[in-house]
């Protein structure tokens, strides 16, 4: 009789602590999901549209590879600049778990990858810039290992695999 009384106590416990996990995991995915959905919004505000027009479209008229963004015109400075600074918070909230990198990955990889390309000469120039500070390279560091984790993840080949509603309730995490 203490036998199945100890066997159903650990039942019990493991259900509660399966439980318990699933509901921190079901907290975390709730306040991430209002940061993912206002972060998705300011990427698609007409000012960040514009700036990666201008990256993909215009950039390459400019001779950025010495001056970095002060060869770009006030107004562009300005919208790259904050479009880089876009990027390099969502790569922190990636890099440091705030935000889960799936939806990321799905949503905006493949654009970013692509902008990435037009911008990567305009980073190195802007550290080049800024040689004499004590860490030159962690200007745009987040955006980058974002970048750098969306091409291991080949995120601009990412299509979504249709999951079942009773796989995302059975999984821990």
């Amino acid at each position: 009789m203490q036998v199945v009384a100890v066997v159903l106590s650990l039942v019990a416990l493991l259900v509660s602590l399966t439980i318990g996990v699933r509901q921190v995991t079901l907290a975390r995915h709730a306040n991430s999901t209002r940061v993912l959905v206002d972060l998705f919004k300011e990427h698609r505000d007409a000012n960040l549209a514009e700036a990666r027009r201008f990256v993909y479209f215009d950039l390459a008229g400019y001779d950025i590879t010495a001056a970095g963004l002060d060869a770009l015109p006030r107004d562009r400075h300005k919208q790259v600049r904050d479009l880089l600074w876009f990027y390099d918070n969502l790569g922190l909230l990636v890099y440091h778990d705030i935000v889960s990198f799936e939806p990321v990955r799905g949503y905006l990889g493949g654009s970013m990858l692509t902008v990435w390309s037009k911008l990567e000469p305009l980073v190195a120039a802007e550290r080049a810039k800024r040689a004499s500070s004590p860490d030159p390279s962690r200007w745009a560091w987040y955006c980058e290992e974002l970048v750098t984790r969306l091409r291991a993840a080949n995120a601009d080949q990412f299509r979504p695999a249709r999951r079942r509603w009773y796989t995302r309730w059975l999984e821990p995490f």
